[in-house]
């Protein structure tokens, strides 16, 4: 047995059991994850007028149409080092504070398959995760915005399948069906007035927690090949809309004051489960990508993205039975696009390098800049390199400071931050 091929079968399942096992990380502009492929992510995210791997049910079922033969790919999209930090600013509430995320990191993982079903079709099947973000911010008793936020986080798990119909020997048609499994939880701090002072204090902490609840929705794009040199791409991803129930839970926090203590302790709903309901509007995609070979061996691609986050209005977190806990937070946003630029040379023994570039609008007005997913526009820096059976890349996102002096909440101030995104996946 050869030596690549002990690698794809210890590879392979050792990546399998990855994507059981991890979970969401922090991406692209608003709560966008990762992409969920390897040789886009060194692409710089530049893949729907390429769209040549199993993977092209993400970003192209008209690619699927024209893959030569099924495969399977199974990858880890990134590995995030996140930091961010707040610095409070006049007027309102933050004026004179400072704030930090904890450092953290996860594996989000995807698979992708596209097999034959005759001469001119293939069905292609993906798992992966399309949005994601986490939040946890250091030292909640003493964070400015812990009334609004301490932590947060969001999963999502698409899976995607789609029916690529090869319309021409150069032009593909592909179609399907997303399916998506969704769970959103939050923190904050509850507060109260010391009427021996007048003092605002921290009488709880209120944790609450969805359960996955899931969403119906469809995709569909083109890849067209003009001769051996010129491709150009659409894709288009519809908006889904995911409604959720969960529950909130309120512990008490000591006041260090006795009385108090045992007055909130009658009146609030301490240790019980409180049932919530909240909804996400996830936004629609579209996207064009054209490239060019300008020779045999290298490979230029450009695209641009719109992202319809204007459907997103706020996340209202509804407590039926305890409105006073009720809260609208992160919202309304507006559209917006993205722009990316890759390259790919092949160098022989089917080596290839990949660098990438890419620049994304933040859909975040001033206004609802808050802390449970800060936002920035971001420039991204990637490489990555390949063969016939792996893939490697890796990438620097590199969000803009980004100040507010007219947040909703009255949270003002700036937030500023990086993150780092590595992955690989293994084709058979």
């Amino acid at each position: 047995m050869s030596g690549r091929e002990v690698c794809r079968r210890i590879a392979l399942p050792v990546l399998a059991g990855f994507w059981a096992f991890c979970g969401s990380v922090l991406g692209a502009a608003g709560f966008s994850a990762a992409d969920p492929g390897i040789k886009a992510m060194g692409l710089g995210g530049a893949f729907t007028a390429r769209a040549n791997d199993p993977s092209a049910g993400f970003f192209n079922p008209g690619g699927l149409a024209l893959l030569k033969k099924g495969k399977l790919t199974v990858g880890l999209a990134g590995l995030s080092l996140n930091e961010s930090q707040y610095q409070g600013q006049a007027p309102g509430i933050g004026q004179g504070t400072t704030g930090a995320q904890e450092k953290g990191w996860t594996l989000p993982a995807h698979a992708f398959t596209a097999i034959p079903l005759g001469e001119k079709m293939k069905l292609g099947v993906g798992i992966y995760t399309p949005f994601a973000f986490k939040t946890e911010w250091a030292d909640p008793g003493s964070f400015a915005g812990r009334f609004l936020t301490t932590s947060g986080a969001l999963e999502t798990y698409d899976v995607n399948a789609n029916l690529g119909l090869k319309i021409t020997p150069n032009f593909g048609f592909g179609a399907g069906v997303i399916y998506r499994s969704s769970r959103f939880a939050m923190g904050r701090r509850v507060s109260g007035v010391n009427p021996a002072n007048g003092q605002t204090v921290d009488v709880g902490s209120l944790d609450l927690e969805t359960d996955y609840d899931t969403g119906i929705g469809w995709d569909a794009g083109f890849l067209h090949k003009i001769g051996e040199r010129f491709a150009w791409g659409v894709s288009y991803r519809s908006p889904i809309d995911v409604d959720y129930a969960g529950a909130g839970r309120l512990t008490q926090i000591s006041t260090g004051n006795a009385q108090l203590d045992q007055l909130n302790r009658a009146t609030l709903p301490y240790d019980l489960d409180l049932p919530l309901f909240t909804s996400i509007s996830f936004p629609e995609t579209a996207t064009l990508g054209i490239g060019f070979a300008p020779t045999e061996k290298t490979w230029i691609e450009a695209d641009v993205t719109q992202t319809g986050w204007s459907r997103f209005e706020g996340l209202n977190v509804s407590f039926p039975f305890n409105s006073t806990f009720s809260r609208t937070v992160q919202g309304p946003w507006e559209d917006a696009l993205s722009y990316r630029v890759g390259a790919q040379i092949e160098v022989g023994g089917g080596i290839q390098f990949r660098v990438g570039y890419g620049f994304e609008e933040s859909p975040q007005p001033d206004a609802s800049l808050a802390p449970l997913l800060p936002d920035a526009e971001r420039n991204i820096l990637s490489a990555g390199f390949g063969r016939d059976w792996l893939d490697i890349a890796f990438q620097l996102i590199a969000p803009q400071t980004r100040a507010t002096a007219t947040n909703g909440d009255g949270l003002n101030g700036s937030y500023k931050g990086n993150s780092y995104q590595v992955g690989i996946s293994i084709t058979k």
